[in-house]
């Protein structure tokens, strides 16, 4: 399967479809039970038809809508997200079962049937095909509309025309396997939702423009789909990016938002602030495969097909633009003591700038709370600090395991200077002061 795909995503909406169908199942069978397709149906009947079919479409629509944060916890968040589904298409089924009873009517008249005689089973086929097709359309709209997005209108709807086809196509295959009756209307309802489930989660997977991927943190490999012009990121709940279960997320840390085909963060948080790839930032572009460091969650930035790479942030961003090429990058000049030479900094293979403090220590390594992140298996947590003050820098090793180099000579302390080599582990960086 195609590595950009949420196989997580997919099971839970697949599940929620399966375990919305069975549950939906029970108010069915009771509405079928003791009735023929040449049987007349009286007022009485075709109100309990419709309830049940309204109960079952709200049953897989709220499920499918309650686990679209890929999680088993009952939160406040999964809870109004399920009740949003679930009125959402009950209030669809009505015109579905509608225009859904129609159609299939008309098919099976076309097809010789009526309330004396069975007709061809070809056009019952098609007619349960057709049928259940626009249920599913319906339905897929419903979960659309339900989750407040515009866009995922279309996709649920196609994703749940394809999830009704499917359904539709098994019904009565499973109904001859089986012999007719309870486990057939059963098997039908369940691989209906989980069709629709599925389907939908497809959909939505297939035409996605851009996502998250959790890399280290509590949510570990959770992904988020950025489906919104404007998406917060934070710790409180009615964010869309939930980052939970870390202190150092504030409840409202930074803003994802879009400008045409473009992306680009904004921090928020005034205290642990936002880094991107290590750097701290206020506003700077997304690119693909950045890295968003965020209290103890790192996130990494995809687009599909890759994001252009925006030429400068805003004027009030302390992002630098990130260097694809690995040609030796130009000084940045800047104001105070190393106007003249260029703003300290570290370069690294790919010629990314990593900016170094003046006047107080820059601490590198690969836990999230360096100063500067270094995502290398060979660097220590806590590898080194590097402190740049009076025209000088000073690089020293904080007890790595696998050493600080100076050129190829491992040190406990050394000065460096403008242009020299320095290692941690098996990185390397040039020092340009």
């Amino acid at each position: 399967m195609n590595p950009t795909v949420d196989r997580r995503d997919l099971m839970y909406k697949a599940g929620a479809g399966l375990l919305g169908g069975a549950i939906g199942w029970v108010p069915v069978e009771l509405s079928s039970r003791g009735h023929s397709l040449t049987q007349a149906m009286t007022a009485t009947d075709m109100s309990f038809e419709y309830a049940s079919m309204a109960i079952l479409s709200g049953m897989v629509g709220g499920l499918i809508l309650a686990v679209d944060d890929k999680t088993l916890e009952l939160t406040p968040r999964v809870k109004r997200n399920f009740i949003r589904g679930f009125v959402a298409c009950f209030a669809l089924s009505l015109p579905a079962n509608y225009f859904s009873n129609v159609a299939f009517s008309t098919i099976l008249q076309a097809g010789g049937w009526s309330t004396v005689s069975q007709g061809s089973i070809g056009y019952l086929f098609a007619g349960r095909v057709i049928s259940w097709a626009l249920m599913g359309l319906m339905l897929g709209a419903g979960v659309g509309i339900a989750s407040l997005s515009a866009r995922n209108i279309i996709k649920g709807a196609l994703g749940g025309w394809v999830g009704g086809f499917v359904g539709g196509m098994l019904f009565d295959p499973l109904s001859y396997i089986t012999g007719g009756g309870l486990l057939s209307r059963l098997f039908g309802t369940c691989a209906t939702g989980l069709a629709i489930g599925l389907f939908i989660g497809l959909v939505q997977e297939m035409t996605k423009n851009a996502w998250l991927v959790v890399e280290s943190g509590r949510l570990r490999g959770r992904q988020f789909r950025l489906d919104r012009p404007t998406l917060t990121v934070g710790r409180a709940e009615e964010n869309v990016i939930g980052l939970f279960g870390d202190p150092d997320v504030q409840p409202r840390h930074a803003v994802i938002s879009r400008t045409g085909s473009t992306w680009q963060i904004r921090n928020l948080a005034v205290a642990s602030g936002t880094r991107i790839n290590g750097r701290i930032i206020e506003t700077a572009p997304l690119n693909e495969n950045d890295a968003i460091t965020i209290g103890n969650y790192m996130l990494r930035f995809h687009a599909r097909g890759g994001s252009p790479a925006i030429s400068s942030a805003r004027p009030n961003s302390s992002a630098q633009p990130i260097r694809r090429d690995s040609s030796p990058p130009e000084p940045i000049l800047s104001v105070g003591p190393t106007s003249i030479s260029g703003q300290p900094c570290l370069v690294d293979a790919e010629g990314q700038r990593h900016q170094l403090k003046y006047g107080a220590p820059t601490t590198l390594g690969r836990a999230l709370d360096n100063d500067i992140v270094v995502a290398d298996p060979s660097v220590s947590r806590h590898h080194a600090q590097l402190t740049v003050a009076n025209g000088g820098a000073e690089l020293r090793d904080l007890g790595s395991q696998n050493g600080t180099f100076i050129g190829d000579q491992r040190i406990s302390e050394g000065h460096i200077a403008d242009g020299d080599p320095i290692g941690l582990g098996d990185a390397r960086f040039t020092f340009r002061g």
